[in-house]
């Protein structure tokens, strides 16, 4: 089984997530688990969305390694601004095209193919391996979330997102808010006779450009600093009519050391003092989305073990940084307390774009990787 090929092959089976449907990719991956010899739990997070759980026993039940991978991509885009296939992958120049090349059906091929060389010698492990391969990452991670939930844990994790396999022990969060102001219609000829909701926004999104400063002051050594971002805006129904209700919607993204409480405390505080100076303004807001930021400490076993095997293996003496998106690491550490760290082929900024890309030296390096550091941490 070879990890290029079987890459193509994942990438072929179309798993966009919207809208959702990730029952054929995980009918394909559980074949290949049930190839390689492992033991296979399958059970369904929602409609058409299997989790698996690939199990791996050496002499004893502990400790146990899970290697967490997503079975869904973002979806297309634009077909136009592919220039490659983006179902049919193709190698050009030690590069491997395809949607999910890199976020991260190469990054769960490696961890298969790593999983068969462990089971070539599972008479010489003292602790056991799960390979979860998870649906819905793109849009909750929920798919983690429940599988923690239902009792599967570890004393080690692997999450394979992206890192040109680089080993991050840190990731930011995020909290993402719709924010509403109403106004009142009137014909565009007269528009004192309305008031229009779009210009209270414009205080608002100042206001958030402003916040965005102060929050660059908020920095963490691996991840960088706090942010927001006004990413949407959506107001009035015609040019010639004064808009009675404007939205946007906005992140802001939260280091690790921040709560959410306290972000939501914060933000609440930043919107009433607006009130307070714009007699006539009424901000309303509610979040739609909240993902908490996580850290592996740096002394931690899993840590100390990835950084020797990355380094032995690419050559070149890495130290732990940090991942800027956010990831399933959060449930594993968060939820479930277990030292884990993000490692995987494929470079983050090839992720949700055209062309998305990994290099097949990079996938062939990560199933070395993960197979030694299965090793280590399980062998005798």
């Amino acid at each position: 089984m070879d990890v290029v090929q079987l890459t193509k092959e994942l990438v072929r089976v179309r798993s966009e997530n919207p809208p959702g449907n990730q029952k054929p990719i995980a009918d394909l991956v559980e074949s290949k688990m049930k190839e390689i010899g492992l033991k296979v739990n399958r059970y369904d997070y929602g409609p058409d969305r299997p989790n698996l759980l690939g199990r791996l026993t050496g002499k004893a039940d502990k400790p146990i390694l899970m290697l967490n991978g997503h079975m869904d991509t973002v979806p297309l885009g634009d077909a136009n601004q592919w220039k490659h296939d983006p179902f049919e992958p193709s190698e050009h120049d030690g590069r491997l095209y395809g949607r999910g090349t890199a976020d991260m059906k190469g990054g769960l091929a490696a961890m298969i193919c790593a999983a068969r060389e462990l089971v070539a010698i599972e008479s010489e492990l003292r602790g056991s391996l799960i390979l979860a391969a998870v649906v819905d990452e793109e849009l909750t991670g929920f798919g983690t979330r429940d599988i923690l939930d239902r009792g599967y844990g570890a004393d080690f994790a692997i999450v394979g997102e992206p890192t040109q396999l680089m080993v991050h022990t840190a990731h930011k969060g995020a909290l993402e808010f719709d924010v509403f102001t109403r106004g009142k219609a009137a014909h565009a000829s007269k528009p004192r006779l309305g008031t229009n909701a779009i210009y209270k926004m414009s205080k608002v999104c100042l206001e958030l450009e402003t916040h965005l400063n102060q929050l660059e002051r908020i920095s963490h050594p691996l991840v960088g600093s706090a942010t927001i971002s006004v990413g949407r805006i959506v107001g009035g129904s015609a040019r010639n009519v004064v808009p009675e209700e404007c939205r946007i919607e906005v992140e802001r993204r939260i280091v690790p050391g921040e709560k959410l409480e306290d972000v939501r405390t914060d933000l609440e505080r930043m919107f009433k003092k607006l009130e307070e100076e714009n007699s006539e303004l009424n901000v309303n807001w509610r979040t739609t989305l909240e993902v908490d930021a996580a850290e592996t400490p740096s002394d931690s076993f899993i840590v100390k073990t990835a950084t020797e095997v990355v380094s032995h293996i690419t050559g070149r003496k890495i130290t732990p940084t940090g991942f800027e998106a956010t990831c399933d690491m959060r449930f594993l550490v968060n939820r479930a307390k277990v030292p884990t760290v993000i490692l995987g082929p494929g470079s983050l900024n090839q992720a949700h774009v055209a062309d998305e890309y990994v290099t097949t030296k990079q996938l062939r390096d990560a199933t070395q990787i993960y197979y030694l550091i299965a090793k280590r941490l399980l062998g005798n």
